[in-house]
């Protein structure tokens, strides 16, 4: 009982620390606070070494947490414990029910039970709280797999600029590095990596976007004192938000599978979200791939959506300066398509949308990002969108997955009246939101 009391409470004091885990954390000290305090005042209870190892082993569990940015680590182990202290508390109170059934007059308890004045009555009441309050850890005490962000968005959304002034923020600010994994059948991939981009935007020559036969993928990982963290992008000249279910996905991974059969459909499911072996894929079986790389660019992001901790959904900027002229009709669309994944994908997620291109809606030429000026333009685009239902859904959606909303610019010396002029650097506006979104 001591080593219970003490890891959960010292589980629940660390997990007051991380936006998702927060509510479970404040259940654990809501429900094993009063323990303490009750078998603290009873003599030759609780017992030092049961509450040093307790307390040891949650914090144990929260520093490995905070060290690898995953606080679902911590939320599986202490369910895990969860399960074992309710077990035994409800095989204590079945002990308890057999020794008293095996001395009492069974003919008296009946009317005693009514009257709610016998132990019997107290064991009944004490099973149904812990059912009660078992059902609410279980539920509540969760985390996720912060260490991991995908960002995804359409075809055209800003990902590149988007890419390039995040990297720009990792290795500045964030002791960062990047790993990308490039297949181009028009033989370029040399253009895609993110130094060569760079070097051509400094040139006045924008990055062009994928063709349906090249494939990139950049992984950028940095780290923020101890806590690392990894964003995830993949750009593809094809859409596939309207064909990611679980029908779909299975239908991809089966094509993948038998166009390379020397590996097996399992391996595929299980690895097809990790960039090395996409790799390693294209290293092997370069012929077959050209033949399959819509399906292994769908299963790819489906699986990456499923197992990321955070995911980025990107909002093209311009569609809201033309919101008029049909840019209305799209973001009603795209909404509900990205609300539709996070029913799909929602357990255990924290979301952030994010507009790109801010430039092009607002001034923010003279508005440096972390002003209060920036936060009220972030604001007033959040409010322009409110007015279209689909995105208003997914507002709604915040009361059971943490939703985060962001207006960015890959260009902030930009006016609105500049629109034409090239960009030949990357001035990171509000990007650093983003980063932080991650950690």
């Amino acid at each position: 009982m001591s080593f219970f009391i003490a890891l959960f409470i010292s589980s629940g004091i660390g997990m007051l620390f991380e936006e998702r885990s927060r509510f479970g954390g404040q259940l654990l000290l809501a429900a094993f606070l009063p323990f303490l305090y009750f078998f603290w005042s009873q003599d030759n209870i609780l017992r030092l070494d049961g509450l040093v190892p307790g307390m040891l082993s949650g914090v144990g569990f929260i520093l490995h947490s905070f060290m690898n940015n995953r606080f679902d680590i911590v939320a599986k182990r202490t369910r895990f414990f969860l399960k074992l202290f309710f077990v035994g508390m409800v095989a204590f109170l079945f002990a308890i029910f057999i020794n008293l059934i095996s001395k009492e007059d069974m003919r008296e308890i009946p009317q005693y039970a009514l009257s709610g004045s016998n132990d019997l009555f107290m064991i009944m009441l004490s099973f149904f709280t812990l059912m009660i309050l078992y059902a609410l850890l279980m539920k509540f005490v969760r985390g996720i797999k912060a260490s991991d962000v995908f960002v995804y968005g359409p075809s055209k959304s800003g990902k590149t600029l988007l890419l390039l002034a995040l990297y720009n923020q990792f290795v500045h600010y964030y002791n960062g590095r990047r790993s990308e994994t490039i297949i181009s059948s028009s033989r370029e991939e040399d253009y895609y990596r993110i130094e060569n981009m760079l070097a051509e935007l400094k040139n006045g020559k924008q990055p062009k976007s994928n063709q349906k036969t090249d494939l990139t993928m950049y992984t950028l990982m940095g780290k923020k004192s101890i806590k690392p963290i990894e964003f995830s992008f993949v750009d593809y000249g094809g859409e596939f938000t309207e064909n990611l279910t679980p029908d779909e996905y299975f239908k991809a991974i089966l094509r993948i599978s038998k166009q390379i059969p020397e590996i097996d459909k399992e391996t595929f499911s299980e690895k097809i979200g990790n960039h090395e072996f996409i790799k390693d894929l294209k290293d092997k079986h370069p012929d077959e791939i050209a033949y399959i790389l819509d399906q292994l660019v769908l299963a790819h992001i489906y699986k990456k959506l499923e197992s990321a901790g955070k995911v980025v959904f990107l909002v093209d900027g311009e569609h809201i300066v033309s919101y008029h002229e049909g840019g209305a009709s799209y973001l009603t669309r795209l909404f509900g398509q990205y609300s539709r994944i996070m029913e799909l994908f929602g357990e255990g997620k924290s979301y952030a949308i994010v507009v790109t291109k801010a430039d092009k809606i607002k001034n923010i030429n003279d508005v440096m990002d972390n002003s209060k000026d920036a936060l009220n333009i972030e604001k007033e685009i959040f409010n322009m969108l409110t007015e279209i239902d689909t995105f208003k859904e997914i507002q709604n959606r915040a009361t059971k997955e943490p939703i985060h909303f962001y207006a960015v610019s890959a260009n902030a010396l930009k006016g609105v009246d500049q629109q034409e002029e090239t960009i030949k650097n990357i001035y990171p506006w509000r990007v650093e939101q983003i980063a932080k979104f991650g950690f």
